[in-house]
């Protein structure tokens, strides 16, 4: 029974990669590989299995808690970073500013405001890429939680009273923000509008101040959804700060095993995974004979549809492999979905490279223009107003083998994750059975991202 049961995952990740089109979108295309697409899917699947067989005899007891220790940086560094601190978060605060005051008070163009390009180019990709490879640089500059605690602080010294709010409510709140920011990038019709973006940046940030005031300062850091999302991404990260904010370096990767997840944090991360997946799947052909002739709110709906369907797949997966490994294993089913929570990070990591690294690269030189002219009235301030993107700097083939190393090796690590925490749980005979159903999910996942991207 047991069998039969742990099966559905494999059945249901077979349903996924079979279900992509033949002819999913991509940034590069099938000619900027020297082998067919198919090819490399399955090649990449298999390096992802025999990851998984080696871990299983070679890496026998858990490893990357142990080394997650890292060093602490000079006492000279840590107190330059910390003198810094101040300015970079007055920095971060002068940016949301006038990116709020250009969205609504620029030009109405898409292209000639800075709105859409700080929120969907250099946060949301670029933040989240730097995060990954450098550490939680976005704690650094966060406007939302520097005035979320200011004012929090301000209210605790009228009412020092005031109680704190549960961190789960807070989690259920940061999911909600990032979940209201994807449907506007990707499903509702005018969400790169600039006065959309505004009002969105407007409302986000009176939230978290109004919640910091009734509920006193430290609450932002769970109900700010971004700061939730892009510090857990920098679990990957070498740089880190300890329990008592104490800057430090440790291996990559590593930071995922000391990482306590909850269920509302295990669901942000599958919901941008599920987001970026629909992102793809909405550029394929399959996707663009559905919308073809909609517009309005008739293509929100649409959209909505499908990207509440991609999400619910991806959680769905998720969800029955867990459950697969909780009649396995014995262990209760929420206490392993918050487990291998960290798992998922390499994964979405993965999906963000691949699906976003040409956007970041040629879209963010738009940043350098619009430096100059954030308004779109004319201007030029720093005299780059005429900048133009320069799209020889990258060409297909790197393109297209950034995105399918992206995919091929964060899913491998996330397979070593998922590896590292099962030892630290279960027996190592018990561990690697445990991690079949997970196993078929990632190579599913595999498989499927890179015919989004490049079939």
């Amino acid at each position: 029974m047991i069998r039969t049961r742990a099966a559905w995952p494999a059945a249901a990740a077979l349903l996924l990669v079979t279900a992509v089109p033949a002819h999913a979108h991509g940034l590069g295309g099938r000619l900027d590989l020297p082998i067919p697409i198919w090819h490399f899917a399955w090649a990449a699947a298999f390096a992802v299995l025999v990851s998984f067989a080696v871990l299983g005899r070679y890496w026998t007891y858990a490893r990357l808690a142990p080394a997650a220790r890292g060093a602490p940086f000079p006492p000279a560094l840590e107190s330059v970073a910390r003198g810094l601190l101040p300015i970079t978060r007055l920095i971060g605060v002068a940016m949301l500013a006038v990116t709020i005051h250009a969205a609504f008070l620029g030009s109405p163009d898409v292209t000639s405001n800075l709105a859409p390009f700080a929120a969907f180019v250099l946060v949301w990709v670029g933040v989240a890429v730097t995060s990954a490879f450098v550490g939680d640089v976005w704690a650094t500059v966060n406007p939302f939680t520097t005035l979320a605690n200011l004012c929090g602080r301000i209210r605790r010294s009228v009412r020092p009273d005031i109680e704190p709010q549960p961190a789960d409510a807070g989690e259920s709140i940061s999911l909600l923000g990032v979940v209201v920011f994807l449907w506007m990038e990707l499903a509702f019709h005018l969400g790169a509008a600039p006065r959309m973006i505004g009002a969105f940046l407007a409302l986000y940030t009176i939230a978290l101040v109004t919640g910091a005031m009734i509920h006193g300062p430290g609450w932002a850091r769970q109900a700010d959804g971004f700061a939730v999302l892009f510090r857990t991404i920098a679990a990957l990260a070498p740089l880190h700060r300890d329990a008592d904010g104490t800057l430090g370096l440790r291996y990559p990767v590593t930071g995922l095993a000391r990482m306590s997840m909850g269920p509302g944090t295990v669901r942000l991360v599958l919901v941008v995974i599920g987001a970026t997946t629909f992102d793809g799947f909405s550029r394929s052909s399959l996707w663009l004979d559905v919308v073809s002739n909609r517009s309005g709110w008739e293509l929100t709906a649409v959209n909505s549809g499908g990207l509440v369907f991609g999400i619910g797949i991806v959680m769905a997966l998720y969800r029955v492999a867990i459950a697969a490994m909780a009649r396995m294993t014995g262990e209760p089913e929420h206490e392993l979905g918050d487990l291998f929570g960290p798992s998922l990070v390499p994964i979405m990591v993965a999906y963000t490279v691949a699906h976003y690294f040409s956007f970041l690269a040629f879209e963010g030189q738009n940043l350098i223009r619009l430096a100059s002219d954030p308004y779109g009235l004319g201007w030029n301030l720093f005299g780059t107003a005429q900048w133009q993107v320069d799209y020889t700097i990258l060409s297909t083939g790197a393109i297209a083998w950034t995105q399918t190393s992206a995919i091929a090796v964060g899913h491998m690590v996330a397979v070593l994750v998922a590896h590292d925490r099962a030892l630290e749980r279960l027996p190592p005979e018990i561990a690697v059975r445990s991690q079949y159903p997970m196993l078929a999910v990632m190579i599913a996942f595999t498989i499927g991202g890179l015919l989004l991207l490049l079939g």
